[in-house]
């Protein structure tokens, strides 16, 4: 299954309606963890590219609401996060190319 594919069952979207958008939110994420983990476009993990789904679901998610962080409605509070959860930064970590110093 390729990534467009899996990202519309993540999302539940059945038909061809969002694939532009999706295509960007994964080009987008794609570009992120390549400049993120200081990769190039070829090296990119295979473990990584379930990453690069989670990154583009998560910023689809965040679609209309990306300069929100907070809002309530009838008296019921939503709260936004505007920054990629740990568990994903934890693993661009993993992946992220180790900088070496002189001396270190």
């Amino acid at each position: 299954m390729d990534q467009l594919a899996n990202l519309k069952l993540f999302l539940d979207i059945a038909d061809d309606s969002e694939d532009a958008l999706l295509e960007l939110y994964l080009k987008k994420a794609r570009r992120f963890v390549i400049n993120y983990c200081e990769i190039n476009e070829n090296e990119i993990p295979d473990n990584l590219l379930g990453v690069i789904e989670d990154i583009a679901v998560f910023k689809y998610r965040l679609k209309g609401v990306e300069a929100t962080k907070a809002e309530t409605r009838g008296g019921i509070s939503e709260s936004y996060y505007d920054k990629l959860p740990d568990d994903i930064k934890l693993e661009l970590d993993s992946f992220k190319t180790p900088y070496i110093t002189a001396g270190g």
